[in-house]
């Protein structure tokens, strides 16, 4: 099964170009095979590259020169330029542990989607914590066949930020088993980091509309033309740093 994992970004240079970095250098370090990472970067005139020949066949970078109206059609543009068997959502201002895709893939076997429930809540520069369970897209594995069974044969069609929920809301509707599942602080893949950026439409407030109109206010900011090379690192170990907080609670 190929898993394409998709990362929507946008003028994230050069003042967030780290967080990027990080998540790229998630995907590069998962240990299963059969995979490819798309990033859709569509700040107009803001090219990022990168060059390891190791990796050039499992990462796709699309730069393109006119912003998507919401996020839904960005990540359509992804989905319909793959050949993937499987897609996840791979935010690029969060961590994925080595394991993630791996671990998801043993889990979805004939299901059409899998989701862990939980994962660290890792706020900057505080100890990390265990979530409750929470609305966890971000976190998911799912089918291509899923959008078959979606309206128009599409990933939810909403204003940005909301997305996320009608993706459960559809998979309910056309009884999809999503139950997903709790795991054990090892298991745990994900670090979520709420505050690292002011991108979060999901801190926005204002249902709809308010989530749209983040969406529309961040294409506002000024943008640093150029060619930019991504340099993918993590800047401290996560590995350690979620074993330690394993080690420190019990799910």
């Amino acid at each position: 099964m190929k898993i394409a994992c998709l990362m929507p970004t946008y003028n994230r240079i050069p003042h967030k170009q780290n967080l990027i970095e990080e998540a790229l250098h998630s995907f590069l370090l998962q240990d299963y095979e059969n995979r490819e990472l798309i990033i859709c970067n569509d700040t107009p005139n803001q090219r990022l590259y990168f060059t390891d020949d190791v990796f050039e066949d499992k990462v796709v970078i699309q730069n393109l020169d006119e912003r998507f109206p919401t996020l839904s059609d960005k990540i359509q543009f992804m989905i319909d330029s793959s050949d993937a068997d499987a897609f996840c959502r791979w935010d690029d201002d969060d961590i994925s542990l080595p394991h993630r895709l791996t671990y998801s893939a043993n889990k979805i076997r004939n299901d059409l989607e899998w989701r862990a429930e939980n994962y660290f809540y890792c706020p900057p520069e505080e100890t990390i914590l265990t979530s409750g369970v929470g609305n966890t897209h971000t976190m998911s594995l799912w089918k291509r066949e899923v959008l078959e069974q979606f309206p128009d044969g599409k990933y939810p069609q909403k204003a940005s930020g909301w997305e996320d929920q009608q993706f459960n809301i559809l998979l309910s509707q056309s009884g999809i088993n999503s139950s997903g599942e709790l795991l054990s602080a090892d298991d745990i893949f994900y670090l979520y980091r709420w505050g690292v950026s002011d991108r979060h439409l999901s801190g926005t407030g204002g249902g709809n509309l308010g989530l749209q109109n983040h969406w529309n206010k961040i294409g506002e900011q000024e943008i640093v033309e150029g060619d930019f090379e991504l340099d993918p690192h993590w800047a401290e170990d996560y590995v350690l740093r979620a074993r330690e907080a394993s080690g420190a609670c019990s799910v």
